[in-house]
């Protein structure tokens, strides 16, 4: 009956193991020793892993080329937003950079008008000038200074003094002729010593005569006896003053080669050589000129002082 009843179990489960189920006894493991107590419900079975959770060598071709296309899909999207803004900001740029090339341009035509304005200002002005310098001499033109006379000379005795200087240097003249309006001392100025008398200034009543003792005293190389220390100089303007000794060069070379020379008004230098006469109008058109006859010894732009008569006496000859 044993035996029987063994068989019987034994096909039925064959049967159901070809089948695919198993019984929980048939399929559960057989419990230890010490395990026999525990609780025979059976442990649920873990979830499957995801495919977000599986690693990268478990994905399958398909899904390694979807991911490559989404990432390639990203960086376009990313690098078409980055092109797009720097062509933007370069349309700006160049807008902005078309717009200062206006205004330069606009800025550089109001300043090359401006520059011409104020070349033309500027040679009004230095004609206004030279005008001015002009009139003013011309009111001076009566006037000669006097350098060197001794403060011992009383003001009350300058007039008598002014014409025994006068007749010293025009003999020939008669003395109702050595008449002399106003004369007075000027004022120091402050670098000279205090052993330096003041100048005197005085005005002639007739210009010939003025003339004529200027030019006497100019001809004559050493001073006169009777007057030792006292040099005669024409009365000029300070504008004109500057002007002529921006020729110093030119006139100096004149002196020491024996060239005669003159001064026009306005400033300017009129000499004769080998029977022609020369007008030198500027100062380098006279370096220019003694350059070319070979009379400069010294390079142009280092004027020679005068060692004749210092100071603002190579202005007055």
């Amino acid at each position: 009956m044993a035996t029987s009843k063994n068989k019987k179990a034994t096909s039925k489960a064959e049967k159901m193991n070809f089948f695919g189920h198993k019984s929980s006894s048939a399929a559960d493991p057989p419990r230890a020793a010490g395990q026999e107590g525990a609780d025979d419900t059976a442990p649920s079975p873990s979830p499957a892993p995801s495919e977000d959770s599986m690693p990268v060598e478990c994905l399958t071709r398909s899904h390694f080329e979807q991911a490559m296309e989404t990432m390639a899909e990203k960086l376009i999207t990313t690098w078409q937003t980055t092109a797009d803004q720097i062509k933007r900001e370069v349309r700006d740029l160049s807008a902005r950079t078309t717009t200062m090339e206006q205004r330069h341009q606009e800025m550089k035509t109001v300043q090359t008008a401006t520059s011409e304005q104020l070349q033309a200002i500027q040679h009004k002005l230095a004609a206004m000038e030279e005008r001015m310098a002009d009139h003013e001499d011309r009111a001076r033109r009566n006037n000669l200074q006097l350098h060197g006379v001794p403060e011992t000379v009383l003001p009350d005795d300058l007039q008598a003094y002014a014409r025994g200087l006068m007749r010293a240097y025009a003999p020939d003249i008669p003395a109702d002729m050595l008449l002399v309006d106003r004369i007075h001392r000027v004022s120091k100025p402050k670098n000279l010593p205090d052993s330096i008398p003041r100048d005197v200034l005085l005005r002639a009543h007739y210009f010939h005569i003025k003339e004529l003792v200027l030019r006497s005293h100019r001809n004559r190389r050493d001073p006169h006896d009777d007057f030792p220390s006292v040099r005669i100089m024409a009365d000029l303007s300070p504008a004109t003053l500057r002007r002529r000794r921006d020729y110093t060069q030119t006139t100096t070379a004149l002196r020491d080669h024996g060239i005669r020379y003159r001064w026009g008004f306005p400033t300017k230098l009129i000499l004769t050589k080998g029977g022609k006469t020369s007008i030198i109008s500027s100062p380098e058109d006279g370096l220019q000129l003694i350059e070319k006859w070979g009379l400069l010894k010294e390079p142009p732009g280092e004027p020679r002082h005068d060692k004749r008569r210092p100071g603002r006496n190579a202005a007055m000859d």
